[in-house]
């Protein structure tokens, strides 16, 4: 019973490291897991309750693992869940978890029914293109999206590729602004923006990836090509067999030797979509979570704390809080000056941060004159200069736990027609009644 309970005790502190910032004292979990199982309590509620306590979202399910679950009917906070798929991408990544660093796995696996990204918590030997079966993984929910979870009682093991049944799925068309994490079997078409070469090692050998920016006429998306195709800026390109993964929320168009690619006449997509600046509604933009190149109007309803003319670590740029930087300690700081804004739509709202040119731009102020003023004062002037504003934001957005945050290569006030909008309304109105 001993190394049962510890193994119980195990999962519930998998689970909260991964779910909550706080330090879990074990100690405490076993404690509480013993009272419970004295009082008669069943183990998969005992643990459900503590992982509820503790800030936790996986909830148990009594049911046994014993049977297959396809991926398209995986829902979030299941437990005990076994998986047959294929694995479409593996990438390590060093992360810090309670102050230790760890190495961690993320990828996507897939089977005939379709694709999930997953996070391994523990160092597994497989390959992409391996077919695995998987034991006791667990899944959240994951910025709207299914997640796979691959614990420390995970079992992962490498199985025969026939094993898997084979799908005849034909890819399915999308426009670039339609793309989204977890789509495979993707066919589209786009002319390259970007594109850069770089060098990476996989299985110890040194292979050339390429990535970029891809776009149509609905707008733009980050690639990476794992094969050369010999592919050039201003090529029109149609993609088949492609599948879709994200950072940031930020959909990243990837294909290999195993898609195709066609190069098309370059009139079949015009040249001016490389300027261009998808516009989106906020509240969809928040949905969607990140995007490449897009274009916001809102309202600032927020002047946040740390906007103002501020002081920099000379060696990374951090900024300085109580004259120390998080990494180089106390060092003389270079001044600076930003604004950071909350931008709402009616529907939606995104942070923005702006820099020194745009910050000079909004308030038409030299960052000189910014300098010369008290904190207060200043203050009061950005209040009163830009509060209630709209603005029209144009750049990329980035999306986390934390909301969507665009990142602003264009900037612009605009200046309200009140009178003009007013005959507007009243003219709907009048309409009405």
């Amino acid at each position: 019973m001993t190394e049962d309970l510890e193994a119980h005790i195990k999962d519930i502190l998998e689970i909260l490291t991964e779910d909550n910032e706080k330090k879990v004292d074990s100690e405490k979990i076993k404690d509480e897991l013993e009272k419970f199982l004295e009082y008669g309590v069943p183990i998969d509620q005992a643990k459900q309750t503590l992982i509820k306590k503790y800030g936790g979202t996986v909830s148990f399910d009594s049911t046994s693992s014993s049977e297959r679950t396809l991926v398209e009917k995986l829902e979030p906070n299941q437990y005990n869940i076994k998986l047959l798929g294929r694995i479409i991408s593996i990438n390590p990544k060093d992360i810090t978890v309670k102050g230790e660093n760890r190495k961690i796995f993320y990828g996507l696996i897939g089977d005939e029914s379709g694709t999930a990204s997953f996070t391994s918590w523990k160092e597994i030997d497989v390959e992409k293109g391996d077919v695995v079966d998987v034991d006791n993984a667990y899944t959240r929910e994951w910025q709207g999206a299914i997640q796979i979870n691959f614990g420390d009682r995970t079992e992962i093991n490498k199985t025969d590729k026939d094993k898997l049944p084979k799908t005849d799925i034909k890819p399915q068309k999308y426009n670039i602004s339609d793309l989204k994490a977890g789509l495979r079997s993707v066919e589209t078409t786009g002319r390259i923006v970007e594109i850069n070469a770089r060098d990476v090692e996989v299985d110890g050998k040194s292979k050339k990836v390429f990535s970029g920016i891809i776009a149509d006429e609905t707008g733009k998306s980050q690639f990476t090509s794992w094969h050369d195709w010999n592919l050039k800026k201003g090529d029109v390109i149609k993609i088949k067999g492609g599948y879709v993964k994200s950072w940031r929320n930020i959909p990243q168009l990837t294909f290999d030797q195993n898609s195709e690619v066609e190069k098309l006449d370059k009139k079949k997509i015009p040249k001016s979509v490389e300027n261009l600046f998808q516009k989106i509604p906020i509240h969809r933009l928040v949905q969607k979570g990140g995007a490449v190149d897009v274009e916001v109007i809102g309202t600032i309803i927020e002047i946040r704390p740390g906007s103002g003319v501020i002081n920099r670590c000379p060696e990374c740029n951090r900024a300085l809080y109580n004259g120390e930087c998080s990494i180089h300690g106390n060092v003389d700081g270079k001044s600076d000056l930003r604004l950071k804004l909350v931008v709402d739509d009616g529907y939606g709202a995104v942070t923005t941060v702006l820099n020194k040119d745009f910050s000079e731009k909004i308030l038409d102020m030299s960052f000189n004159d910014c300098k010369k003023l008290d904190s207060k004062d200043l203050d009061d002037i950005i209040q009163k200069k830009i509060f209630s504003k709209k603005i029209l934001l144009m750049g990329n957005a980035l999306g986390d736990e934390f909301g969507t945050t665009i990142i602003p290569k264009e900037i612009d006030i605009i200046d309200i027609d009140v009178e003009g909008e007013s005959s507007k309304i009243l003219d709907e109105l009048e309409d009405l009644l």
